[in-house]
C-alpha cells in the first residue's frame, strides 16, 4: 500500500513539472513571436507611404504576420 502511494506521488510531481516545463516553453514562444510580428508590422508602416493602404494579416496563431499594400484609392 506504501509503495502505490510512493509511485502516485512519483507521478503527480512528473506529471506537474511536465505541465509547467510545456507551459514555459509555450510561453516564451509567443513572446518570441511578438517581438517578430511587432518589427514586421514597424518596418510595414516605415515604408508606408499616402498613396497607399496597408493590410496586416496572419493565417494562424503560431504564424507570423505579413504586410499587404494596396495602391490607395
Amino acid at each position: 500500500m506504501k509503495k502505490n502511494k510512493q509511485v502516485q506521488m512519483m507521478l503527480a510531481i512528473i506529471g506537474s513539472i511536465a505541465i509547467l516545463t510545456i507551459g514555459t516553453v509555450m510561453v516564451i514562444q509567443i513572446a518570441k513571436n511578438h517581438q517578430v510580428n511587432k518589427q514586421i508590422i514597424d518596418q510595414c508602416f516605415e515604408s508606408f507611404d499616402t498613396e497607399r493602404t496597408v493590410t496586416i494579416k496572419k493565417e494562424g496563431f503560431w504564424s507570423p504576420v505579413f504586410c499587404e499594400k494596396h495602391p490607395g484609392a
